[in-house]
């Protein structure tokens, strides 16, 4: 499975465009754009947007894989949080294993969420139009990780509260490397 930055840099030389052209029509620096091409960091999904309009192809072809990578990840996190559960009855199989792939789920998202607040920070220069002042502003991304974050921690207590109360303790305790 090729990686978005690969693919991204192939689309680029294949159309003999600059790192510097491309950053500057998207609207980010040279820097920045270099490290998505080299995989060290991952574009928001604006920027993926913006690049994909460059490069003359679609969004979704360019996030093609990185659905695929995710979902992978799920999977491993999926498996991950059903050892941790695995001792919960077998008469709750269904609710268990539907909180299970939600939390997976929401981890992986946590986690990309979480790459994206440390390389990008919590607040943006934001202007209401063109006549104000610009202001700091916490990103979106940054409520949206807060609200995630609280869904996830209800769904890993329903879960451990649904083990036999021998077990719980320690589930929690794998669970927070403990």
């Amino acid at each position: 499975m090729k990686q978005i930055n690969d693919q991204i840099k192939a689309l680029r030389l294949e159309k003999g465009l600059t790192q510097a052209k491309i950053s500057e029509k998207v609207g980010i620096s040279v820097n920045q754009y270099s490290r998505i091409e080299r995989g060290l960091t991952s574009p928001t999904l604006d920027n993926l947007q913006s690049i994909a309009k460059v490069l003359n192809v679609p969004y979704i072809y360019l996030l093609n894989n990185r659905v695929e990578a995710m979902e992978s990840r799920v999977e491993k996190e999926e498996q991950r949080l059903g050892d941790l559960f695995s001792g919960i009855s077998d008469e709750n199989f269904k609710l268990v294993e539907g909180l299970i792939r939600q939390a997976a789920r929401l981890r992986v998202l946590l986690d990309d969420n979480w790459r994206d607040i440390l390389e990008n920070g919590e607040y943006e220069r934001f202007k209401q139009s063109e006549n104000m002042e610009p202001y700091d502003r916490k990103r979106p991304i940054v409520e949206n990780y807060d609200y995630r974050e609280k869904q996830y921690a209800n769904i890993i207590n329903q879960l451990t509260n649904l083990l036999p109360k021998a077990s719980s303790k320690t589930a929690r305790n794998r669970l927070l490397g403990g």
